[in-house]
């Protein structure tokens, strides 16, 4: 079977998939084409007089920050995926005759390496034509000309023709070094469909806009309806099963379509792309409502883009389902349950910082806030209770949705008072506990993707815990992908998690050279989940130290205070021989923390508090170690760990109880 690099990175020769000559002059452009580009009425983003005036009277502080970003975007300053502040210019190009400067769309300005150009995107082969480590992701990040829409607003809100002359160089830019599929910003389909649907936003809201060029607008409809032509020929479906990639193809087409829903083509793709987004909802989706690829992030990504499609979609009056709709709630309705009291994912699985569009706080977004979704979801789906969990700019996101029922004077609920609850989400494999500041998450999932497990890690087990407001141990995150594989495998590795590991054996079979693939050993059962206005109990085991020559079996159980946020932690380990076993404990950034030399007891301090983690049982050595927490892409953070070990001859069980509670500065919390 073949490893994620040549399935989802590779174009080999023999590839079923083609491209047809000359894809550019595959349809002739008609006038009535360029007339359904700048109609108002394609899609929701467009703007309107009076929503324009609205947002300049009650969000100067906004607009302010929208027009300092879309300045940054004039000087071709980015910051993406953990590379700040840089400039990507192309100087093997001749200066262009209005003083543009040309950007370079192949670089990994982090590396300063730049990816070869002029191949056809079907003879791409990662192994052999990646300059050094390069990480592919930042130029495809760029090519997704996620700030174009940026540009759009700066133009709507002020008037000043820069912006929308930018876009249109930037057009013109791309194009002319990024043949339709010709180079590295063709291989991935699902980035192509980002940029369409970014590009597509992008011209609605840029459609009154005249401009000096008189043919900007049919060189912009012709190389739109480009993208969808590429699509719709190179679907990411021809693997094992379809994940967010061919949903992004899916999304992305039909905002291409939306736009010429009018043209016999623009009717095709839509009806296509309606079967597929109710029968990828159906794949995709847990009866939970969780995104069956085993990450948070992901899942947050996934629920933006069917959110992005049911709204489409009903604007154009070709509206999905009412089980499309219930399923699409029961997504948002998981991703509040599992949102931290600061309002941010845990870090459970991949994150990659994958956006469909991002219409608010461009170039500062934090990664792990996904409450950008829940007033356009509020609004999209008639579910107000969603609308004060929505963040300070959630009307200003769901303004430039389209929705008119917003204002800047919406009261918001502050963090660390949100919507108290305990609940056990079954398929996902996780089981929260919310109330005030106090916060435990608690993993054992399946291994995701059917199998596949391209964004799972091996954190059966593991959990993260908040106390009073405090964040204390924390999944570590994901980092990198292709670009650091040592760093990639560690992250989603056991010895990651805040968990137990066994003769340094992973929980799910891990192959080093197969970056996004898991093989499923681990087996998980819950045995027992509990809720109360008091308490949460979870317990549950696993079976993926049973194929050791001498097998083991994993049981923990989870009881968490809902009032004080104290958590027992309870392993049973049961084997017939001798093992080395090692428990993880990954504290959050910011943490401080000492060993006690007079007994088994870790001492925590941060943000003016103290908590004490103790431990009971056979013994076991402990060691404080320097550890890293990637809050997003292409970030790591210095953090500490607590790492304890031992090697014993076991038989029949033995246990090892752990506390972990807010105490006096000298106090002891475990009697």
């Amino acid at each position: 079977m073949f490893s994620f690099l040549r399935r989802f990175l590779t174009r080999s020769r023999a590839s079923s998939i083609t491209v047809p000559q000359s894809v550019d002059m595959a349809w002739t452009l008609a006038p009535e084409d360029v007339a359904a580009l700048r109609s108002p009425a394609r899609l929701p983003m467009g703007p309107n007089p009076a929503r324009m005036e609205r947002l300049r009277n009650e969000w100067p502080a906004e607009i302010d920050r929208t027009v300092a970003a879309a300045e940054q975007v004039l000087s071709h300053r980015f910051s993406l995926l953990g590379v700040d502040d840089f400039e990507p210019g192309d100087l093997s190009r001749p200066p262009h005759p209005d003083g543009y400067r040309w950007i370079d769309w192949h670089l990994d300005p982090g590396r300063q390496l730049r990816f070869p150009t002029g191949f056809p995107h079907k003879s791409w082969d990662m192994a052999t034509m990646r300059p050094g480590l390069a990480d592919i992701k930042l130029p495809w990040e760029l090519a997704r000309c996620q700030h174009w829409p940026l540009l759009a607003q700066a133009w709507a809100l002020t008037g000043d023709e820069r912006y929308a002359c930018e876009i249109a160089h930037q057009l013109d830019d791309f194009v002319a070094a990024n043949p339709v599929g010709v180079g590295v910003n063709w291989v991935c389909t699902m980035d192509v469909a980002l940029r369409a649907a970014n590009w597509a936003v992008t011209l609605q809201i840029l459609q009154a806009w005249e401009g000096p060029d008189p043919d900007f607008w049919s060189r912009a409809c012709h190389h739109l309806l480009a993208l969808g032509h590429f699509i719709r020929g190179n679907l990411e479906d021809k693997y094992e099963v379809t994940s967010n990639h061919f949903l992004s193809n899916v999304v992305g087409l039909l905002y291409v379509a939306a736009v010429f829903v009018d043209r016999p083509q623009g009717q095709q793709w839509l009806d296509w792309c309606v079967a597929m987004l109710e029968r990828e909802m159906r794949v995709q989706i847990l009866p939970d409502g969780a995104d069956f690829e085993s990450s948070i992030p992901y899942h947050r990504l996934v629920t933006e883009l069917f959110l992005g499609a049911w709204h489409v979609s009903h604007w154009i009056r070709r509206p999905l389902s009412e089980g499309f709709r219930t399923s699409l709630e029961k997504m948002i309705d998981y991703l509040v349950g599992v949102m931290r009291p600061d309002g941010l994912m845990p870090q459970v699985g991949d994150a990659d910082d994958g956006r469909l569009h991002i219409l608010s706080g461009y170039g500062n977004w934090q990664p792990q806030d996904a409450r950008h979704l829940l007033a356009p979801a509020a609004l999209a789906l008639g579910r107000p209770d969603w609308r004060g969990l929505a963040g300070p700019v959630g009307a200003w996101e769901a303004a430039w949705w389209g929705f008119d029922e917003v204002t800047g004077t919406e009261v918001s609920v502050p963090l660390g008072v949100w919507p108290a609850h305990a609940t056990f989400y079954p398929n996902a494999g996780h089981a929260v506990s919310r109330a005030g500041g106090h916060y435990l998450l608690v993993s054992n999932a399946i291994v995701g993707t059917e199998g596949f497990g391209n964004h799972k890690h091996n954190d059966q087990l593991s959990f993260e815990l908040h106390i009073a407001g405090q964040p204390l141990i924390v999944d570590p995150g994901s980092y990198v992908y292709t670009s650091d594989p040592e760093a990639r495998n560690r992250f989603r590795g056991t010895a990651f998690h805040n968990t137990v590991m066994v003769d340094g054996i992973e929980q799910n079979e891990m192959n080093p050279e197969w970056l996004f693939r898991l093989f499923e050993k681990a087996l998980p059962q819950t045995l027992a989940f509990e809720a109360s206005a008091s308490r949460m109990v979870y317990e549950g085991c696993h079976e993926g130290y049973a194929r050791l020559p001498v097998p083991l079996r994993h049981r923990r159980r989870f009881v968490h205070d809902r009032q004080t946020g104290q958590l027992d932690v309870e392993d049973e380990l049961r084997s017939e021989g001798g093992h080395e076993l090692s428990w993880h404990f990954h504290l959050a950034p910011g943490v401080s923390a000492q060993l006690d030399p007079g007994g088994a007891i870790l001492r925590l301090w941060a943000g003016g508090q103290h908590f004490e983690l103790q431990w009971s049982g056979p013994e076991l050595v402990a060691e404080l170690t320097a550890s890293q927490y990637s809050p997003s892409y292409g970030r790591a953070q210095p953090c500490l760990a607590l790492n304890l070990r031992t090697k014993m001859q076991m038989v029949g069980g033995s246990c090892w109880a752990f506390r972990l509670c807010q105490s006096s500065p000298r106090a002891e919390c475990l009697s």
